[in-house]
């Protein structure tokens, strides 16, 4: 009897297969449809102010850079001369042109990257709050990203000093090859094998990443607790989570495709400009809210699997002939 007990209790812990690619994107469109009171406002908002930061750094940047361009037809050496010769006279206006890009460039940075953070929050808990069957209203939104901001900057953090290491890392050991290897046959194949690795490795970080920020939204956890938290929730799912990302660079790549081959059968500069912009956009800010609540929804399958295999080695009991 024990034994059969036993045996029932395991088979009703037992976790359930989680979704697959196609089963995740299915929920995801079903969450945002339950979620759309929401998420239509939130990605409207988004994309308007994505669109006037491209808007006015097209603004800014064109005269500067006509400027810049003109000074180097005529100083074609310009750059090569700014090492020695930046104090000069003549050089002082492209040295001017050069440093407003750089501010422009930095200050559109850093608007793109909290608008991007305040959406990314937002469009995770509110998703999180769908899917599972709650409801989440404004207020409750703008609490959780009053409460949760700060930690997705931890991990991106972290992140970038791993990807920087990684990259130092393969530079370091291509150039080891080239020295000792020279031009041999060993040589490019080793170069095969390190970009191949190169790019398994990127997209395996990109998920890896994905995830961490996800983990810093729904958890009280950031920095490398969450990172190394989410190692642990794609373990055994690292195939799946690379091809999400995978997926979504494939569709990102196809709406960049899309945009050019539209631009190219326009004629008018004004007209080029607006329907790069507003298509690119609306349909890269549409992408990136779907791909949060994809990994958003995995995250959730993944932790209901972790929580049934805590549940059954913590309360499966013990059979009567053991004790």
């Amino acid at each position: 009897m024990d034994t059969e007990l036993t045996k029932q209790w395991s088979s009703d812990l037992k976790p359930q297969p989680g979704l697959g690619i196609f089963g995740l994107l299915r929920e995801s469109f079903k969450t945002l449809k339950r979620n759309r009171k929401l998420m239509l406002p939130l990605l409207l908002h988004v994309f308007l102010f994505f669109s006037l930061l491209e808007f006015a750094q097209i603004y800014l940047l064109e005269p500067v850079g006509k400027d810049l361009a003109s000074q180097l037809a005529e100083h074609p050496k310009l750059f090569e001369d700014f090492g020695n010769n930046m104090h000069r006279t003549d050089y002082r206006g492209a040295l001017n042109d050069i440093r407003e890009i750089l501010l422009v460039k930095l200050f559109i940075f850093i608007f793109s990257s909290i608008i991007s953070l305040v959406f990314f929050v937002a469009t995770v808990s509110s998703s999180y709050e769908a899917y599972t069957a709650k409801a989440q209203d404004l207020t409750e939104m703008i609490m959780k990203i009053k409460k949760s901001w700060k930690k997705p900057i931890g991990i991106s953090f972290y992140m970038i000093l791993f990807t920087m290491g990684f990259i130092f890392g393969c530079f370091f050991y291509i150039g080891m090859v080239s020295i000792l290897a020279g031009n041999s046959w060993a040589s490019y194949m080793f170069y095969g094998v390190v970009f191949l690795s190169i790019v398994v490795l990127w997209i395996y970080g990109s998920a890896l990443w994905m995830m961490s920020l996800v983990v810093s939204v729904l958890e009280d956890a950031g920095g490398l607790d969450a990172i190394f938290k989410a190692r642990e929730l794609m373990k055994g799912e690292n195939v799946k989570a690379s091809l999400l990302m995978v997926l979504y660079g494939v569709a990102s790549s196809v709406v960049y495709w899309v945009t050019h081959a539209i631009i190219s059968q326009t004629p008018e500069k004004w007209s080029e400009m607006v329907i790069s912009v507003v298509l690119t956009t609306g349909l890269i800010c549409a992408l990136k809210l779907f791909m949060f609540v994809v990994f958003t929804i995995f995250y959730h399958e993944q932790k209901e699997v972790c929580d049934e295999k805590a549940a059954k080695s913590l309360y499966l009991p013990i059979a009567g002939d053991e004790v």
